[in-house]
Protein backbone atom coordinates (compact mmCIF):
# COMPACT_ATOMS: atom_id res chain seq x y z
CA UNK A 1 0.00 0.00 0.00
CA UNK A 2 2.91 2.75 1.01
CA UNK A 3 4.72 1.87 -2.66
CA UNK A 4 1.03 1.87 -4.72
CA UNK A 5 0.66 5.61 -2.76
CA UNK A 6 4.18 6.71 -3.60
CA UNK A 7 3.57 5.54 -7.25
CA UNK A 8 -0.16 6.81 -7.43
CA UNK A 9 -0.51 8.54 -4.10
CA UNK A 10 -1.85 11.57 -6.03
CA UNK A 11 -4.04 10.11 -8.33
CA UNK A 12 -5.92 7.78 -5.67
CA UNK A 13 -5.88 10.88 -3.27
CA UNK A 14 -7.59 12.65 -6.30
CA UNK A 15 -10.58 10.08 -6.74
CA UNK A 16 -11.31 9.73 -2.80
CA UNK A 17 -11.67 13.29 -2.55
CA UNK A 18 -13.62 13.20 -6.09
CA UNK A 19 -15.84 10.15 -4.26
CA UNK A 20 -16.26 11.85 -1.23
CA UNK A 21 -17.17 15.39 -2.59
CA UNK A 22 -19.64 14.06 -5.04
CA UNK A 23 -21.17 11.69 -2.49
CA UNK A 24 -21.76 15.03 -0.51
CA UNK A 25 -23.02 17.20 -3.00
CA UNK A 26 -25.78 14.61 -3.28
CA UNK A 27 -26.21 14.40 0.09
CA UNK A 28 -26.54 18.42 -0.12
CA UNK A 29 -28.98 17.82 -2.69
CA UNK A 30 -31.53 15.32 -1.43
CA UNK A 31 -32.62 17.31 2.25
CA UNK A 32 -33.92 19.75 -0.44
CA UNK A 33 -36.35 17.18 -1.57
CA UNK A 34 -37.07 15.94 1.75
CA UNK A 35 -36.98 19.36 4.56
CA UNK A 36 -39.60 20.91 2.87
CA UNK A 37 -41.90 17.52 2.60
CA UNK A 38 -41.57 16.78 5.96
CA UNK A 39 -41.29 20.30 7.74
CA UNK A 40 -45.14 20.14 6.32
CA UNK A 41 -46.48 16.70 6.64
CA UNK A 42 -44.78 16.06 9.98
CA UNK A 43 -44.81 19.81 11.40
CA UNK A 44 -42.40 21.22 13.80
CA UNK A 45 -43.37 20.02 16.76
CA UNK A 46 -43.10 16.05 15.60
CA UNK A 47 -39.74 16.95 13.89
CA UNK A 48 -38.79 18.79 17.35
CA UNK A 49 -39.73 14.64 19.02
CA UNK A 50 -37.65 13.25 15.87
CA UNK A 51 -34.73 15.60 17.07
CA UNK A 52 -35.02 14.77 20.69
CA UNK A 53 -35.47 11.04 20.81
CA UNK A 54 -32.65 10.88 18.26
CA UNK A 55 -30.30 13.24 20.32
CA UNK A 56 -30.55 10.45 23.41
CA UNK A 57 -30.41 7.59 20.77
CA UNK A 58 -27.03 8.97 19.99
CA UNK A 59 -25.22 8.72 22.88
CA UNK A 60 -25.69 5.34 23.34
CA UNK A 61 -24.22 4.75 19.49
CA UNK A 62 -21.52 7.17 20.40
CA UNK A 63 -20.77 4.86 23.39
CA UNK A 64 -21.46 1.69 21.37
CA UNK A 65 -18.62 3.36 18.73
CA UNK A 66 -16.23 4.40 21.52
CA UNK A 67 -13.53 5.98 19.37
CA UNK A 68 -13.06 2.94 17.03
CA UNK A 69 -13.77 4.97 14.08
CA UNK A 70 -11.05 7.26 14.05
CA UNK A 71 -8.73 4.92 15.98
CA UNK A 72 -9.52 2.01 13.36
CA UNK A 73 -8.89 4.46 10.90
CA UNK A 74 -5.47 5.03 12.10
CA UNK A 75 -4.25 1.90 13.13
CA UNK A 76 -5.03 0.56 9.35
CA UNK A 77 -3.27 3.13 7.74
CA UNK A 78 -0.36 2.35 9.29
CA UNK A 79 -0.31 -1.40 8.21
CA UNK A 80 0.30 -0.02 4.57
CA UNK A 81 0.17 -3.15 2.75
CA UNK A 82 0.87 -5.99 5.29
CA UNK A 83 -2.71 -8.05 4.92
CA UNK A 84 -1.36 -10.12 7.52
CA UNK A 85 -0.85 -7.22 10.09
CA UNK A 86 -3.87 -5.24 9.01
CA UNK A 87 -5.65 -8.78 9.41
CA UNK A 88 -4.52 -8.31 12.90
CA UNK A 89 -5.17 -5.72 13.81
CA UNK A 90 -9.08 -5.24 11.96
CA UNK A 91 -9.80 -8.38 14.00
CA UNK A 92 -9.04 -7.10 17.30
CA UNK A 93 -9.97 -4.27 17.05
CA UNK A 94 -13.31 -5.37 15.40
CA UNK A 95 -13.98 -7.63 18.59
CA UNK A 96 -13.62 -4.75 21.03
CA UNK A 97 -15.81 -3.32 19.16
CA UNK A 98 -18.66 -5.71 19.17
CA UNK A 99 -18.54 -6.12 23.30
CA UNK A 100 -18.93 -2.30 23.67
CA UNK A 101 -22.00 -2.04 20.91
CA UNK A 102 -24.04 -5.04 22.38
CA UNK A 103 -23.32 -3.70 25.86
CA UNK A 104 -24.87 -0.35 24.78
CA UNK A 105 -27.57 -2.15 22.59
CA UNK A 106 -28.81 -3.85 25.45
CA UNK A 107 -28.62 -0.51 27.83
CA UNK A 108 -30.78 1.42 25.26
CA UNK A 109 -33.56 -1.42 25.60
CA UNK A 110 -33.32 -1.05 29.36
CA UNK A 111 -33.49 2.75 28.94
CA UNK A 112 -36.14 2.81 26.78
CA UNK A 113 -38.16 -0.23 28.91
CA UNK A 114 -37.47 1.28 32.19
CA UNK A 115 -37.28 5.23 31.62
CA UNK A 116 -39.01 6.63 28.75
CA UNK A 117 -42.78 7.16 28.81
CA UNK A 118 -43.00 9.66 26.04
CA UNK A 119 -42.59 8.57 22.62
CA UNK A 120 -42.09 5.05 23.58
CA UNK A 121 -42.55 3.65 19.85
CA UNK A 122 -40.15 6.37 18.43
CA UNK A 123 -37.44 5.75 21.16
CA UNK A 124 -38.16 1.39 20.86
CA UNK A 125 -37.74 1.89 16.74
CA UNK A 126 -34.43 3.94 17.37
CA UNK A 127 -32.80 -0.02 18.86
CA UNK A 128 -32.06 -0.89 15.90
CA UNK A 129 -29.65 2.16 14.92
CA UNK A 130 -27.77 1.11 17.92
CA UNK A 131 -27.84 -2.30 17.30
CA UNK A 132 -26.39 -1.72 13.80
CA UNK A 133 -23.23 -0.34 15.43
CA UNK A 134 -22.28 -4.11 15.69
CA UNK A 135 -22.29 -4.48 12.07
CA UNK A 136 -20.05 -0.60 11.49
CA UNK A 137 -16.88 -1.49 9.76
CA UNK A 138 -16.63 1.75 7.73
CA UNK A 139 -12.94 2.53 9.74
CA UNK A 140 -11.32 -0.32 7.16
CA UNK A 141 -12.43 0.99 4.31
CA UNK A 142 -11.20 4.60 5.40
CA UNK A 143 -8.10 3.06 6.55
CA UNK A 144 -7.28 1.44 3.13
CA UNK A 145 -8.69 4.63 1.38
CA UNK A 146 -11.56 2.37 -0.37
CA UNK A 147 -13.89 5.11 -0.15
CA UNK A 148 -16.16 3.90 -3.84
CA UNK A 149 -17.00 1.14 -1.77
CA UNK A 150 -18.81 3.32 1.07
CA UNK A 151 -20.00 6.46 -1.49
CA UNK A 152 -21.32 4.27 -3.20
CA UNK A 153 -23.48 1.91 -0.80
CA UNK A 154 -24.34 5.25 1.11
CA UNK A 155 -25.56 7.24 -2.24
CA UNK A 156 -27.83 4.07 -3.26
CA UNK A 157 -29.15 4.14 0.70
CA UNK A 158 -29.85 7.12 0.83
CA UNK A 159 -31.83 7.75 -2.69
CA UNK A 160 -34.27 4.74 -1.60
CA UNK A 161 -34.87 6.11 2.17
CA UNK A 162 -35.58 9.20 0.14
CA UNK A 163 -38.23 7.45 -1.94
CA UNK A 164 -39.58 5.60 0.66
CA UNK A 165 -40.03 8.75 2.87
CA UNK A 166 -42.15 10.30 -0.34
CA UNK A 167 -44.14 7.48 -0.56
CA UNK A 168 -45.48 6.04 2.63
CA UNK A 169 -44.75 9.28 5.05
CA UNK A 170 -48.41 11.02 4.42
CA UNK A 171 -49.07 13.08 8.17
CA UNK A 172 -47.95 13.55 11.55
CA UNK A 173 -49.02 9.87 12.63
CA UNK A 174 -46.50 8.39 10.42
CA UNK A 175 -43.20 9.69 12.51
CA UNK A 176 -42.81 5.81 13.54
CA UNK A 177 -42.47 5.13 9.81
CA UNK A 178 -40.30 7.88 8.81
CA UNK A 179 -37.50 6.52 11.91
CA UNK A 180 -38.26 3.34 10.93
CA UNK A 181 -37.32 4.03 7.50
CA UNK A 182 -33.75 5.71 8.40
CA UNK A 183 -33.11 3.48 11.02
CA UNK A 184 -33.49 0.26 8.32
CA UNK A 185 -31.13 2.42 6.01
CA UNK A 186 -28.48 2.64 8.60
CA UNK A 187 -28.64 -1.30 9.11
CA UNK A 188 -28.57 -2.13 5.81
CA UNK A 189 -25.56 0.10 4.88
CA UNK A 190 -23.65 -1.49 7.45
CA UNK A 191 -24.48 -5.10 6.58
CA UNK A 192 -23.42 -4.31 2.33
CA UNK A 193 -19.84 -3.41 3.72
CA UNK A 194 -19.54 -7.41 5.59
CA UNK A 195 -19.43 -8.50 1.38
CA UNK A 196 -16.14 -6.81 0.63
CA UNK A 197 -14.37 -7.90 3.77
CA UNK A 198 -12.47 -10.83 2.39
CA UNK A 199 -10.56 -8.29 0.12
CA UNK A 200 -8.47 -6.54 2.97
CA UNK A 201 -8.49 -8.98 5.86
CA UNK A 202 -8.34 -12.66 6.05
CA UNK A 203 -8.29 -14.99 9.15
CA UNK A 204 -5.78 -13.86 11.44
CA UNK A 205 -5.11 -14.83 15.40
CA UNK A 206 -6.56 -12.80 18.08
CA UNK A 207 -6.47 -12.68 22.09
CA UNK A 208 -8.12 -10.92 24.99
CA UNK A 209 -5.21 -9.37 25.58
CA UNK A 210 -4.93 -8.05 21.99
CA UNK A 211 -8.68 -6.91 21.75
CA UNK A 212 -8.40 -4.89 25.45
CA UNK A 213 -5.12 -3.01 24.44
CA UNK A 214 -7.07 -1.55 21.76
CA UNK A 215 -9.28 0.21 24.53
CA UNK A 216 -6.77 2.61 25.88
CA UNK A 217 -6.46 4.34 22.58
CA UNK A 218 -9.88 4.00 21.66
CA UNK A 219 -10.81 5.63 24.94
CA UNK A 220 -8.75 8.55 24.25
CA UNK A 221 -10.29 9.08 20.89
CA UNK A 222 -13.46 9.02 22.69
CA UNK A 223 -13.61 11.11 25.39
CA UNK A 224 -12.94 14.01 22.57
CA UNK A 225 -16.27 12.84 20.35
CA UNK A 226 -18.01 12.61 24.00
CA UNK A 227 -17.35 16.27 24.88
CA UNK A 228 -18.31 17.00 21.19
CA UNK A 229 -21.44 15.39 21.05
CA UNK A 230 -22.72 17.87 23.94
CA UNK A 231 -22.41 20.60 21.64
CA UNK A 232 -23.56 18.93 18.53
CA UNK A 233 -26.01 17.01 20.34
CA UNK A 234 -26.88 17.97 23.59
CA UNK A 235 -28.21 21.67 22.02
CA UNK A 236 -31.05 19.33 21.00
CA UNK A 237 -31.27 17.86 24.29
CA UNK A 238 -31.75 20.61 26.16
CA UNK A 239 -34.07 22.28 24.41
CA UNK A 240 -36.46 19.56 24.54
CA UNK A 241 -36.04 19.41 28.30
CA UNK A 242 -35.22 23.05 28.88
CA UNK A 243 -37.76 25.09 26.15
CA UNK A 244 -40.50 22.84 24.22
CA UNK A 245 -40.55 20.77 21.06
CA UNK A 246 -41.41 23.69 18.86
CA UNK A 247 -38.27 25.32 19.39
CA UNK A 248 -36.54 21.93 19.34
CA UNK A 249 -37.67 21.91 15.70
CA UNK A 250 -37.20 24.91 14.75
CA UNK A 251 -33.14 24.39 15.81
CA UNK A 252 -33.29 21.14 14.23
CA UNK A 253 -34.70 22.78 10.73
CA UNK A 254 -31.99 25.66 11.32
CA UNK A 255 -29.24 23.42 11.95
CA UNK A 256 -29.98 20.84 8.85
CA UNK A 257 -29.68 23.86 6.86
CA UNK A 258 -26.09 24.88 7.59
CA UNK A 259 -24.78 21.25 8.39
CA UNK A 260 -26.16 19.60 5.78
CA UNK A 261 -23.23 21.49 3.38
CA UNK A 262 -20.60 20.49 6.44
CA UNK A 263 -20.37 16.82 5.30
CA UNK A 264 -18.20 18.39 1.88
CA UNK A 265 -15.80 19.40 4.42
CA UNK A 266 -15.80 17.03 6.84
CA UNK A 267 -15.30 14.30 3.44
CA UNK A 268 -11.91 15.88 2.52
CA UNK A 269 -10.90 15.08 6.30
CA UNK A 270 -12.25 11.71 6.06
CA UNK A 271 -10.39 11.14 3.29
CA UNK A 272 -7.08 12.86 4.87
CA UNK A 273 -7.09 11.12 7.45
CA UNK A 274 -5.12 7.65 6.60
CA UNK A 275 -3.30 9.87 4.11
CA UNK A 276 -1.74 11.88 6.29
CA UNK A 277 -1.16 9.38 8.43
CA UNK A 278 0.96 7.09 5.79
CA UNK A 279 2.90 10.10 5.45
CA UNK A 280 3.74 10.90 8.84
CA UNK A 281 4.44 6.83 9.13
CA UNK A 282 6.63 7.02 7.11
CA UNK A 283 8.32 9.58 8.17
CA UNK A 284 7.90 12.45 5.38
CA UNK A 285 7.15 15.69 7.16
CA UNK A 286 7.77 18.00 4.52
CA UNK A 287 5.19 16.48 2.57
CA UNK A 288 2.34 15.63 5.40
CA UNK A 289 2.97 20.01 6.04
CA UNK A 290 2.54 21.09 2.66
CA UNK A 291 -0.67 18.85 2.27
CA UNK A 292 -1.94 19.82 5.37
CA UNK A 293 -1.53 23.48 4.62
CA UNK A 294 -3.37 23.07 1.26
CA UNK A 295 -5.97 21.37 2.12
CA UNK A 296 -6.73 23.99 4.97
CA UNK A 297 -6.77 26.61 2.32
CA UNK A 298 -9.23 24.09 0.44
CA UNK A 299 -11.36 23.48 3.03
CA UNK A 300 -11.49 27.17 3.63
CA UNK A 301 -12.07 28.48 0.36
CA UNK A 302 -15.37 25.62 0.52
CA UNK A 303 -16.25 26.83 4.27
CA UNK A 304 -16.24 29.90 3.69
CA UNK A 305 -18.46 30.24 0.31
CA UNK A 306 -20.86 27.99 1.95
CA UNK A 307 -21.54 30.21 5.06
CA UNK A 308 -21.88 33.35 3.53
CA UNK A 309 -24.33 31.78 0.79
CA UNK A 310 -26.38 30.14 2.99
CA UNK A 311 -26.82 33.73 5.38
CA UNK A 312 -27.28 35.73 1.69
CA UNK A 313 -29.99 33.33 0.44
CA UNK A 314 -31.81 32.67 4.27
CA UNK A 315 -34.54 35.06 3.74
CA UNK A 316 -35.81 34.28 0.19
CA UNK A 317 -35.04 30.55 0.50
CA UNK A 318 -36.34 29.51 3.96
CA UNK A 319 -40.06 30.89 3.53
CA UNK A 320 -39.81 28.23 0.09
CA UNK A 321 -37.97 25.32 1.72
CA UNK A 322 -39.88 25.28 5.03
CA UNK A 323 -43.26 26.73 4.47
CA UNK A 324 -45.16 28.93 6.49
CA UNK A 325 -44.65 28.78 9.91
CA UNK A 326 -41.55 28.43 10.22
CA UNK A 327 -39.96 32.46 9.90
CA UNK A 328 -38.33 31.67 12.81
CA UNK A 329 -35.96 30.12 11.21
CA UNK A 330 -34.38 32.23 8.88
CA UNK A 331 -32.56 34.84 12.09
CA UNK A 332 -31.46 30.79 13.52
CA UNK A 333 -29.84 30.15 9.78
CA UNK A 334 -27.96 33.63 9.39
CA UNK A 335 -26.66 33.35 12.67
CA UNK A 336 -25.86 29.55 13.07
CA UNK A 337 -24.23 29.98 9.78
CA UNK A 338 -20.67 31.09 10.36
CA UNK A 339 -20.42 28.01 12.07
CA UNK A 340 -18.92 26.48 8.59
CA UNK A 341 -16.20 28.86 8.54
CA UNK A 342 -15.25 27.42 12.03
CA UNK A 343 -15.56 23.96 11.31
CA UNK A 344 -13.60 24.12 8.29
CA UNK A 345 -10.58 25.00 9.99
CA UNK A 346 -11.06 22.74 13.14
CA UNK A 347 -11.53 19.66 10.74
CA UNK A 348 -8.89 20.14 9.28
CA UNK A 349 -6.54 20.24 12.20
CA UNK A 350 -8.51 17.57 14.10
CA UNK A 351 -8.16 14.94 11.52
CA UNK A 352 -5.01 15.46 8.91
CA UNK A 353 -2.86 17.05 12.36
CA UNK A 354 -3.35 15.73 15.73
CA UNK A 355 -4.89 12.39 15.18
CA UNK A 356 -2.29 11.45 12.82
CA UNK A 357 0.08 12.71 14.73
CA UNK A 358 -1.24 10.83 17.87
CA UNK A 359 -2.04 14.34 19.90
CA UNK A 360 -4.99 13.19 21.63
CA UNK A 361 -4.45 15.02 24.82
CA UNK A 362 -5.01 18.44 22.36
CA UNK A 363 -7.19 16.99 20.59
CA UNK A 364 -9.43 15.82 24.00
CA UNK A 365 -8.79 19.44 25.85
CA UNK A 366 -9.97 21.16 22.63
CA UNK A 367 -13.21 19.90 22.87
CA UNK A 368 -13.65 19.90 26.60
CA UNK A 369 -13.31 22.97 26.39
CA UNK A 370 -15.89 23.84 23.82
CA UNK A 371 -18.24 21.39 25.87
CA UNK A 372 -18.24 23.13 29.16
CA UNK A 373 -18.45 26.55 26.96
CA UNK A 374 -21.66 24.73 25.37
CA UNK A 375 -22.98 23.76 28.57
CA UNK A 376 -22.47 27.30 30.33
CA UNK A 377 -23.80 29.29 27.34
CA UNK A 378 -26.69 26.53 26.89
CA UNK A 379 -27.85 26.70 30.65
CA UNK A 380 -27.81 30.42 30.60
CA UNK A 381 -29.33 31.06 27.08
CA UNK A 382 -32.03 28.31 26.70
CA UNK A 383 -34.24 28.88 29.20
CA UNK A 384 -34.88 32.99 28.28
CA UNK A 385 -33.71 32.76 24.46
CA UNK A 386 -34.93 29.30 23.16
CA UNK A 387 -33.62 27.85 20.05
CA UNK A 388 -31.50 31.05 19.26
CA UNK A 389 -29.20 30.57 22.91
CA UNK A 390 -28.90 27.08 21.22
CA UNK A 391 -27.37 28.81 17.80
CA UNK A 392 -25.01 30.98 20.16
CA UNK A 393 -23.78 28.24 22.61
CA UNK A 394 -22.59 26.45 19.24
CA UNK A 395 -20.66 28.84 18.00
CA UNK A 396 -19.10 30.01 20.85
CA UNK A 397 -18.65 26.28 21.48
CA UNK A 398 -17.22 25.79 17.92
CA UNK A 399 -14.58 28.35 18.39
CA UNK A 400 -12.94 28.22 21.56
CA UNK A 401 -12.63 24.40 20.43
CA UNK A 402 -11.19 25.62 17.14
CA UNK A 403 -8.77 28.11 18.84
CA UNK A 404 -7.27 25.41 21.24
CA UNK A 405 -6.88 23.16 18.79
CA UNK A 406 -4.70 25.48 16.62
CA UNK A 407 -2.29 26.41 19.18
CA UNK A 408 -1.20 22.96 19.23
CA UNK A 409 -0.92 23.04 15.40
CA UNK A 410 1.00 26.78 15.38
CA UNK A 411 3.40 25.48 17.05
CA UNK A 412 4.63 22.97 14.51
CA UNK A 413 3.72 23.91 11.06
CA UNK A 414 4.11 27.43 9.73
CA UNK A 415 0.54 28.99 8.81
CA UNK A 416 0.80 32.54 8.35
CA UNK A 417 0.22 32.93 4.43
CA UNK A 418 -2.01 30.58 4.49
CA UNK A 419 -3.94 32.66 7.17
CA UNK A 420 -3.38 35.56 5.30
CA UNK A 421 -5.34 33.49 2.18
CA UNK A 422 -8.14 32.48 4.19
CA UNK A 423 -8.66 36.29 5.24
CA UNK A 424 -8.81 37.35 1.48
CA UNK A 425 -11.77 34.71 0.96
CA UNK A 426 -13.39 35.93 3.87
CA UNK A 427 -13.18 39.12 2.26
CA UNK A 428 -14.39 37.78 -0.95
CA UNK A 429 -17.38 36.03 1.00
CA UNK A 430 -18.50 39.58 2.17
CA UNK A 431 -18.72 40.86 -1.29
CA UNK A 432 -20.61 38.34 -2.37
CA UNK A 433 -22.92 38.82 1.13
CA UNK A 434 -23.34 42.36 -0.03
CA UNK A 435 -24.12 41.69 -4.20
CA UNK A 436 -26.55 39.30 -2.70
CA UNK A 437 -28.80 41.48 -0.70
CA UNK A 438 -28.43 43.86 -3.97
CA UNK A 439 -30.40 40.97 -5.73
CA UNK A 440 -32.84 40.53 -3.38
CA UNK A 441 -33.91 44.36 -4.02
CA UNK A 442 -35.57 43.86 -6.84
CA UNK A 443 -39.23 43.13 -7.50
CA UNK A 444 -39.63 39.14 -8.44
CA UNK A 445 -40.65 35.82 -8.23
CA UNK A 446 -39.84 34.75 -4.87
CA UNK A 447 -37.95 31.53 -7.05
CA UNK A 448 -36.79 33.08 -9.59
CA UNK A 449 -35.26 35.77 -7.04
CA UNK A 450 -33.56 32.70 -5.01
CA UNK A 451 -32.21 31.35 -8.51
CA UNK A 452 -30.55 34.64 -9.45
CA UNK A 453 -29.31 34.93 -5.96
CA UNK A 454 -27.58 31.92 -5.85
CA UNK A 455 -25.57 32.85 -9.11
CA UNK A 456 -24.93 36.30 -8.72
CA UNK A 457 -23.36 35.15 -5.56
CA UNK A 458 -21.30 31.91 -7.29
CA UNK A 459 -19.90 34.40 -9.77
CA UNK A 460 -18.73 37.02 -7.42
CA UNK A 461 -16.92 34.90 -5.21
CA UNK A 462 -15.42 32.86 -7.78
CA UNK A 463 -14.30 35.62 -10.14
CA UNK A 464 -12.98 37.35 -6.78
CA UNK A 465 -11.27 34.11 -6.34
CA UNK A 466 -9.48 33.92 -9.82
CA UNK A 467 -8.26 37.53 -9.41
CA UNK A 468 -6.77 36.98 -6.40
CA UNK A 469 -4.95 33.63 -7.56
CA UNK A 470 -3.71 35.22 -11.18
CA UNK A 471 -2.32 37.73 -8.62
CA UNK A 472 -0.56 34.89 -6.18
CA UNK A 473 2.25 32.81 -6.43
CA UNK A 474 2.18 29.71 -6.27
CA UNK A 475 -1.41 29.82 -5.42
CA UNK A 476 -4.13 26.65 -5.07
CA UNK A 477 -5.60 27.20 -8.36
CA UNK A 478 -3.26 25.49 -10.42
CA UNK A 479 -3.53 22.73 -7.92
CA UNK A 480 -6.91 22.54 -8.46
CA UNK A 481 -6.83 23.33 -12.44
CA UNK A 482 -4.02 20.47 -12.60
CA UNK A 483 -6.73 17.83 -10.68
CA UNK A 484 -9.07 18.89 -12.97
CA UNK A 485 -7.47 18.41 -15.78
CA UNK A 486 -5.66 14.93 -15.12
CA UNK A 487 -9.39 13.47 -14.13
CA UNK A 488 -10.20 14.51 -18.05
CA UNK A 489 -7.31 12.71 -19.05
CA UNK A 490 -8.23 9.84 -17.16
CA UNK A 491 -11.69 9.63 -18.29
CA UNK A 492 -10.60 10.35 -22.27
CA UNK A 493 -7.91 7.40 -21.79
CA UNK A 494 -10.70 5.17 -20.13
Amino acid sequence: MIIERNMNGDKSLKKNIGFQTAYQVLITCLPLITSPYLSRVLGASQLGVYSFVSSVMSYFSLFAMLGTVNHGTRSIAACGDDKKKRSEVFWNIYLMQVGTALICTVCYVGYVLLFVEDNQLIAAIQTIHVASCVLNINWLFFGVEDFKRTVTRNAVIRIASVALILTLVKKPEDLWLYTLIMVCGELLGQLVMWGYVHKYVGRAPVSFNKITKNLKPSIMLFIPLLAMSIYHVMDKTMLGAMSNFTQSGYYYNADKVVNVTVGVISGISTVMLPRMTALISSGKKKESDDLFRLSLEGTAIVGIAMAFGIAAIANEFEPIFFGPGYEECILLTIVLAPVLIIKSFSFTARYQYLIPHHKENSYTISVLVGAVVNLAANTLLIPSYGAMGAVWGTLCAELSACLWQYLSVRKAIALRKTMINCIAYFIFGLLMLGSVRLVSLLKLNLYLKVVIEVLTGAIVYLLSCEVYWNLSENSIRQVLFDSFISRLKEKKSS
